[in-house]
């Protein structure tokens, strides 16, 4: 369904956060693929070992390290420049998501989506464009939201406000760094399939019900993620900061009815939710 779109990011060096599995893994192999010199960094060794398995020595580093930790950030932004030379490029990834009700949600779990996807994204963010604005080349930062930060799901208080949050940070990121050609924006996925088993059949069949009423009726898939964070990355974003780009296949703009849209006879109806047009 997906294709790798083309750009150039020869030698140009590049962190991606999260690295170890899904969205990451992709972007960090596309990057990669596209002439980058590229950092992984996660916190799980073995899937860093999976993502860079096959890629060219000379142009990938892997380090272990904790974003959310002031200390770490410094020194995942340190392994690239002393590596490679640079930083040009920051995709902040790296995020949890554990779901529980409102009432039931523990203090130590809010905690921590807040520490790995606020936190983890500003430190990142500051480390990233310090050793950007000492290179003086500019640079460009990209981060991840969700469309659960405007939506709302139930479950997703912690997820869904972090991912706000983000969203917030970004715009004024893109603001402050401005004048130093550093360029930042957020992309948001919706419903993306990088699970690598089967999911537990009750969140199969919400998600089995749920598909279908998408615009493009059908989850996305990583690499069409991790194009439009290339892109945003690339010399062809060269005027856009401060966005925030939904990559969900339509989701943020409603749902589809089978069968297609249904009409009433009734002049007095101009829509199907029964808004009086009169």
């Amino acid at each position: 369904m997906s294709s790798n779109v083309t750009f150039d990011f020869t030698g140009r060096v590049v962190i991606v956060t999260g690295a170890a599995r899904g969205i990451g893994r992709v972007m960090a192999r596309q990057f990669v693929a596209a002439g980058a010199s590229v950092l992984a960094a996660d916190r799980d060794e073995d899937g860093l070992t999976e993502t860079c398995a096959g890629l060219p020595e000379d142009r990938v580093e892997t380090i272990v390290d904790d974003i959310a930790d002031e200390a770490g950030a410094a020194r995942i932004v340190a392994a690239a420049v002393g590596r490679f030379g640079g930083l040009d490029v920051c995709v902040n990834n790296a995020a949890v998501a554990p779901h529980a009700a409102l009432l039931d949600e523990r203090v130590a779990v809010w905690d921590t989506v807040y520490g790995v996807n606020c936190r983890g994204t500003f430190l990142m963010t500051q480390a990233a464009a310090k050793a950007m604005i000492a290179g003086g080349n500019g640079g460009r930062i990209v981060n991840f939201s969700s469309g659960v930060s405007r939506k709302g799901s139930a479950g997703a208080a912690a997820y869904a406000s972090s991912r706000a949050a983000v969203e917030s940070f970004t715009r004024v990121a893109a603001i402050e760094l401005a004048p130093h050609g550093i360029l930042v924006n957020a992309v948001s996925p919706g419903l993306i399939d990088t699970q690598p088993k089967p999911l537990p059949p009750r969140m199969a069949e919400a998600l089995g019900k749920r598909i279908p009423a998408l615009p493009l009726a059908r989850p996305g898939e990583p690499e069409e993620v991790a194009n439009v964070a290339l892109f945003l990355a690339s010399d062809a974003a060269s005027y856009i900061t401060g966005a925030v780009v939904d990559v969900d296949g339509g989701a943020g703009v409603g749902i589809r009815f089978a069968g297609g849209p249904v009409v009433s006879d009734d002049p007095r109806y101009d829509w199907v939710t029964g808004h009086d047009g009169g």
